[in-house]
C-alpha cells in the first residue's frame, strides 16, 4: 500500500520516483506471470493518447466532445470524402492520402483486415482507429423513401444525470437570505441532466436533438421556463451528387490549417507526438450543447469535378460581459462568456446579450498531388467589442465588424508534404503558417513548421497551431520527429522556439519561450507497453513580490516527467499504471514540486456484457503552479478531467452493462479526499468538508 502522508513522500521527488519504480517493476513481473499470446491492444479510448497540450477547460471539453462525436458517427470508409477521412484521429496526412488512394483504386472495403494493405498502416494503428470507422456495404445503400426511412433508419437515445455531495454553499443559503433582492445563490436543483437523440439513415441523412441542464440551473422555472437551459440540434443531408452535404442547425466548420477560420478543436502548440498538426475538416454537424464552440444556421458543401465550394451562414446569441448605458442600452462588451452556466442572477444577466452573424465559405481545388483553397468570412456583432484596456490588449480587435480572408495550399510529392496558409485581417495585418512534413519511411517522420502571427492580426475565429489564446503576437519555429528504434521502441521529440513581439498576459514587454518534449515507447512483449514522457517549458514572466509587480522579468521553468505501463493481463483484464512528477522553478528561484500516482484496472468478463474500470490515485500537488491534469474514464459525452491540486487520494469506478443488443447502462462514481484542507473551492462552490463525491448515470438505447 502506498503511503499518502509523511515528510519523505511529501517533499522529496527522488523518494517518490524510487517508490514508483519499485511499484512499476512489481507490476511488470506480475504481467509476465499472466502474459498471453494475444497481441497487445492499445484501445485509443483515452484522450491522453492524443498527447495534446492545453490547460483551458473549454478546449479540453471541445476536444473530448469531438472524440465522442467521432465515435458516435464513425466514418464510413466506403462513402468517405477527403474531409471525412480528416475526422479519423491518429493517422497523419501521408496515411490519410494512402488510404484515400487505396479506396479510390480498389473500391469497397469489407473488413478491417484489408487496411493492412494500405501503406503506413499496421495492426497497432488499425486497432486505435477501429472506434472511429465503419464499413457499410455500398450495395445495401437504399434510396431515401418514407418506407425505407422508417424501416432501416437507426435511432439512438442517450439520457444522462449527475450530482455531487456534499452540497456546496450555493445550495445551502438560508430562505430569508434568498428572499432579499439580488441574493447570490443557486436557485435550481443540484442535479445536472441532459439528453441526446440521434437518427441516421446510412450516411445519407442524420438528425440530432439535444438538451442540457447544469447543476444549479432551474427546470421549467425562472430563466429555464422551457425546461432545459440549452437546446440544440441539426439536420444533415449527404449525397454523391453536386450538392455533397447540407446542414441545418448546429455545425462546426474549418478549412486549411485553421488560421483564417476554424471552429473545431486545436491541439495547442503541438498536436501530439504523431507530428500531425491540425487541419480544417470542412463542415460537419454537431450535437454539442456548448454555445461557444458551434455555429448555428446553414452550411452547404457543393462539389463538381476537382472543385468544392462550402458556404456557411450562422446567426447566434452569445453570452457576454457588457457595459450598459442606462438610456441607450448596451454600448459595448469586454469579453464573451463561454462557461455556459446560467445559475445565478449575474450569470443569467449575461445570457445572449450579443448577437453574432457570420457569413463565409471556402473554395477548394484538389488534384492528386496538389490542393489550393480560398477562405473568407465576415462577422457582424450587435455591439462593439472592447476588451479591457491593458497593455497586452492594445493591438486586439475592437469594433462590431471584421473581414478575414486567406489562401491555403497542400503539395504532395512522394514522401514530402508542403502545406501552408496566408491570412489577412481587415486592418491589413497578414499572418502566415507553413509546414514541411517528411515521411521517407513508415518508421520515420519529421515536421518543420514556421508561424508568424503579428500582434495586430485580428481574428476571433482562428483556431490553429499556436501557444497564445488567439493567433496573434507569436513568431516561432517548431521541429519534431518520430522514429522506430530497435527492440520494438519508438522515439518522438519536439522543440518549439517562440518569440512574442508584444506584451502578453503576465509579461509587460516582448518576451521569448521554449517548449521541449520527448517520448519513448517500448513494446516489451506482446502484452506489455511502457511509455516515458518528458516535457520542458521555459517562459518569461513579470517579477512579482508580495502582490507588487517589480521592474523587469524573469524565467519560469517547468519540467514534467511521466512513466506509464499498459498491459493485458488476460483477455478479460487490462491494467494501466502511471507516475507523474512536475516541478516548477519560479523567477525568484523557488522550486515547487507536485506528483501524481494512479492505477487503473479494467475488467471485461467474457461471458457477461459488463465492463468495469477502476482507478485509484494518490497525489501531492501543494502549489497551484505544480498542479497536474489527468483524463479520467467517464460516460459517453461525459467530461472528467480533474486538476490534481492539493494533497490526497481519489478513487473512481465506471461500470457499463449491456442489456441485450439495444440498451446499455453506465454508472460513474468518483470520490476525492484531501488531507491538507478542510474546505474545497470558494464562493458559491465552496464545500465545507475535505471530501467530494461525484455521481453520474447514463442510459443508452439503440434501435
Amino acid at each position: 500500500m502506498i503511503a499518502v502522508q509523511g515528510p519523505a513522500m511529501k517533499r522529496h521527488p527522488h523518494t517518490i520516483m524510487k517508490t514508483a519504480c519499485c511499484w512499476l517493476l512489481f507490476c511488470f513481473y506480475c504481467s509476465q506471470a499472466f502474459s498471453q499470446t494475444d497481441p497487445f491492444q492499445w484501445t485509443g479510448e483515452s484522450p491522453d493518447d492524443l498527447n495534446w497540450k492545453t490547460e483551458t477547460e473549454n478546449e479540453y471539453r471541445q476536444i473530448m466532445e469531438e472524440q465522442d462525436e467521432s465515435r458516435s458517427r464513425p466514418v464510413d470508409l466506403n462513402a468517405a470524402t477527403v474531409d471525412d477521412l480528416a475526422r479519423i484521429p491518429f493517422i497523419n496526412a501521408f496515411q490519410r492520402k494512402n488510404l484515400f488512394d487505396y479506396l479510390a483504386a480498389y473500391g469497397e472495403v469489407f473488413s478491417i483486415y484489408e487496411l493492412h494493405a494500405v501503406p503506413g498502416f499496421d495492426s497497432v494503428l488499425i486497432r486505435k482507429i477501429i472506434p472511429y470507422i465503419c464499413f457499410n456495404p455500398v450495395s445495401h445503400s437504399l434510396p431515401m423513401s418514407c418506407k425505407n426511412l422508417a424501416k432501416y433508419g437507426k435511432h439512438q437515445v442517450l439520457l444522462q444525470a449527475g450530482t455531487s455531495f456534499p452540497r456546496s454553499a450555493g445550495y445551502t443559503v438560508a430562505d430569508e437570505i434568498k428572499a432579499k433582492p439580488g441574493a447570490n445563490y443557486y436557485p435550481g436543483s443540484p442535479y445536472s441532466m441532459s439528453f441526446r437523440y440521434t437518427y441516421s439513415f446510412y450516411d445519407k441523412l442524420a438528425i440530432g436533438i439535444s438538451g442540457d441542464k447544469d447543476a444549479g440551473e432551474q427546470f421549467f422555472a425562472g430563466a429555464q421556463k422551457y425546461g432545459m437551459d440549452t437546446y440544440s440540434g441539426y439536420l444533415s443531408f449527404t449525397t454523391r451528387k453536386i450538392m455533397k452535404r447540407l446542414i441545418l442547425g448546429n455545425f462546426r466548420a474549418g478549412w486549411g490549417l485553421g488560421l483564417t477560420f476554424n471552429t473545431g478543436s486545436s491541439l495547442g502548440i503541438y498536436p501530439g507526438f504523431n507530428q500531425e498538426f491540425a487541419t480544417g475538416r470542412g463542415i460537419s454537424p454537431s450535437q454539442s450543447v456548448s454555445e461557444s464552440s458551434v455555429l448555428r444556421g446553414i452550411a452547404v458543401n457543393i462539389g463538381y469535378g476537382r472543385f468544392t465550394l462550402s458556404v456557411i451562414c450562422s446567426y447566434r446569441n452569445r453570452d457576454a460581459t457588457v457595459v450598459e448605458d442606462p438610456f441607450n442600452g448596451i454600448t459595448s462588451f469586454s469579453a464573451f462568456v463561454e462557461t455556459g452556466y446560467h445559475r445565478t442572477f449575474s450569470e443569467i444577466g449575461k445570457r445572449g446579450k450579443i448577437s453574432e452573424m457570420i457569413v463565409g465559405g471556402n473554395l477548394n481545388f484538389r488534384s492528386n498531388f496538389f490542393s489550393l483553397g480560398l477562405t473568407a468570412y465576415s462577422v457582424s456583432l450587435s455591439a462593439p467589442y472592447q476588451p479591457k484596456l491593458q497593455l497586452y490588449n492594445l493591438p486586439a480587435f475592437t469594433g462590431k465588424n471584421n473581414f478575414v480572408a486567406g489562401v491555403d495550399f497542400n503539395i504532395f510529392y512522394r514522401f514530402v508534404r508542403l502545406s501552408g496558409e496566408v491570412s489577412r485581417s481587415e486592418n491589413g495585418s497578414v499572418a502566415v503558417i507553413a509546414g514541411l512534413n517528411l515521411n521517407p519511411d513508415p518508421r520515420f517522420s519529421a515536421v518543420l513548421l514556421y508561424r508568424n502571427y503579428p500582434p495586430a492580426y485580428q481574428n476571433l475565429y482562428s483556431n490553429c497551431f499556436r501557444q497564445n489564446t488567439y493567433a496573434a503576437n507569436e513568431r516561432a519555429w517548431f521541429l519534431g520527429f518520430t522514429a522506430s528504434l530497435p527492440l520494438h521502441c519508438s522515439l518522438s521529440l519536439y522543440a518549439d522556439f517562440c518569440t512574442f513581439p508584444w506584451a502578453k498576459y503576465g509579461v509587460s514587454k516582448p518576451s521569448e519561450g521554449t517548449d521541449l518534449g520527448a517520448m519513448l515507447a517500448w513494446q516489451m512483449n506482446s502484452k506489455l507497453n511502457c511509455i516515458f514522457r518528458y516535457t520542458y517549458t521555459c517562459a518569461e514572466t513579470d517579477l512579482i513580490k508580495a502582490n507588487e509587480v517589480l521592474h523587469g522579468t524573469g524565467n519560469k521553468n517547468s519540467d514534467a516527467y511521466r512513466l506509464q505501463l499498459n498491459w493485458m493481463v488476460s483477455s478479460a483484464v487490462s491494467l494501466q499504471s502511471r507516475v507523474e512528477v512536475k516541478q516548477t522553478r519560479q523567477s525568484q528561484g523557488t522550486l515547487l514540486y507536485g506528483w501524481l500516482l494512479f492505477q487503473d484496472i479494467s475488467i471485461k468478463p467474457l461471458k457477461v456484457p459488463l465492463k468495469i474500470t477502476l482507478r485509484y490515485s494518490v497525489f501531492d500537488c501543494p502549489y497551484y503552479e505544480s498542479r497536474i491534469w489527468a483524463y479520467e474514464p467517464d460516460v459517453l459525452y461525459g467530461y472528467s478531467l480533474p486538476s490534481y491540486y492539493g494533497q490526497g487520494v481519489r478513487a473512481c469506478i465506471l461500470a457499463k452493462y449491456s442489456i441485450g443488443r439495444h440498451v446499455a447502462v453506465c454508472l460513474k462514481a468518483g470520490l476525492t479526499r484531501y488531507s491538507d484542507k478542510n474546505v474545497i473551492s470558494s464562493g458559491l462552490d465552496q464545500i465545507n468538508a475535505n471530501w467530494k463525491l461525484d455521481l453520474n448515470a447514463q442510459i443508452q438505447v439503440r434501435i
